[in-house]
């Protein structure tokens, strides 16, 4: 039993012993990262082109430790695919609006326009529907000119009528009502006799005109007040009327008088009112004033008709301006959303490489700028001047922020 055991301790076959591990790989595996970059540093010199060899090497041994931790890269693929859903919605949601307002809202806003343009026509051929009257324009241009020639013959009696009676000298030759009431040089003598005269004479006849458009606006307003009010200004230009034609009258009665050799009595009102001079001037002023107050109203009446149509012409342009804007807004927001489009496509191509390769988390940071501050430690304790110092460190942060570039930063804060 014992010669057996010794034979087959003689002849067995033994395994040989591991290999040894690689001396620098089980180096950095005890050492840390700020350690490795202290080593590092001292066996290439503190250069440049060494420092990027060896963060490469950090860089691609970190990758190959993370590469195979499926739930690590599950992990931080995970906001990845949720924010590319979110593209992918946003995407979907955009081109439906898009797709709204090509197909729905432009061609109803564009018909909307054809529509008010026929409006348009249909009003300017049939404009009795708006006005309710056939003969609306006729009506005002007819009542324009009598309401003109009124104005010129109200300005041309209330002028030589107020020269008659404030300033006119009679003579026995002009005590016809026409003569004393109609004095063709009524202006010229006004001129001649003082800038105030003048004046007098050209506004008395816009005081007559101011009242009649005074009653004009009354009637306009609500309630039985008015009717008051316009009876009043009626009654006073009557008076005013009244104390023309008396005064006109009592100074041909005078001529008459101082040229008689009968006893004549003195003029008074009741002669006034019983002579026909008296009422011819009332009838020339009064009775054409109140004419020209209702062919002033006619006319103003006619004027609103027409306005009505300027109107509703104008309120169908203002809604064509308004709908060509509106169009011209739903095309910038096409244009806007179609960009957002084009980006959002852009950002999930971005992602579904991100999704494709192996992430590099945040990390990644930690250990590189570990490795860098043993690196910069061996160049301060070596003398480095501060610029090659500033160098390095540049690198290192240029390296980071190209090594995790492909992972999204909605991740980290």
């Amino acid at each position: 039993m014992g010669i057996l055991k010794i034979t087959k301790e003689l002849f067995a076959v033994k395994e040989p012993p591991p290999a040894p591990a690689n001396p620098v790989e089980e180096k950095k595996e005890k050492l840390s990262y700020q350690d490795y970059g202290l080593y590092q540093a001292h066996m290439l010199g503190g250069s440049m082109p060494g420092l990027r060899v060896c963060l490469q090497k950090v860089y691609f041994d970190f990758k190959e430790r993370i590469k195979d931790d499926f739930d690590k890269q599950e992990e931080l693929k995970r906001p990845v695919r949720v924010k590319l859903e979110e593209y992918k919605g946003d995407i979907e949601r955009w081109s439906n609006k898009v797709k709204k307002i090509r197909e729905e809202d432009l061609p109803r806003l564009k018909q909307k326009i054809e529509t008010l343009k026929e409006e348009k026509s249909h009003i300017r051929k049939n404009p009795q529907e708006i006005i309710g009257d056939q003969a609306g324009k006729p009506s005002f241009y007819i009542g324009s000119i009598i309401l003109i020639f009124l104005t010129v013959y109200l300005f041309v009696f209330y002028s030589s009528a107020s020269y008659s009676a404030f300033f006119k000298e009679f003579s026995l030759n002009q005590i016809g009502v026409a003569n004393s009431i109609f004095d063709a040089q009524a202006l010229s003598k006004a001129v001649s006799d003082g800038v105030t005269e003048l004046v007098l004479i050209l506004t008395i006849p816009f005081v007559f005109m101011g009242l009649g458009y005074l009653i004009h606006k009354i009637q306009e307003e609500k309630g039985y007040v008015k009717y008051v009010k316009i009876a009043f200004l009626i009654f006073v230009t009557f008076l005013f009327d009244s104390f023309l034609a008396y005064d006109i009258t009592e100074k041909i009665y005078n001529i008459k008088k101082d040229n008689s050799f009968g006893d004549v009595p003195p003029f008074s009102i009741p002669l006034a009112i019983g002579s026909i001079n008296f009422w011819l001037i009332i009838f020339a002023g009064f009775i054409v004033y109140i004419i020209w107050g209702f062919v002033f109203d006619f006319v103003l009446d006619a004027f609103s008709k027409i306005d009505k149509v300027k109107v509703a012409l104008k309120e169908k342009d203002q809604q064509i301006e308004d709908t060509t804007k509106f169009i011209a807004e739903l095309n910038v927001d096409i244009d806007k959303m179609s960009h957002q489009i084009d980006n959002a496509k852009t950002q999930i191509k971005k992602l579904n490489e991100t999704l494709h390769s192996v992430i590099i988390p945040r990390e990644f940071e930690l250990e590189a700028f570990s490795f860098m501050s043993g690196w910069l430690a061996w160049m301060k304790g070596n003398g480095k001047n501060p610029t090659e110092l500033e160098a390095a460190e540049s690198i290192v942060h240029e390296f980071v922020n190209v090594a995790i570039y492909n992972y999204p930063k909605m991740n980290n804060g």
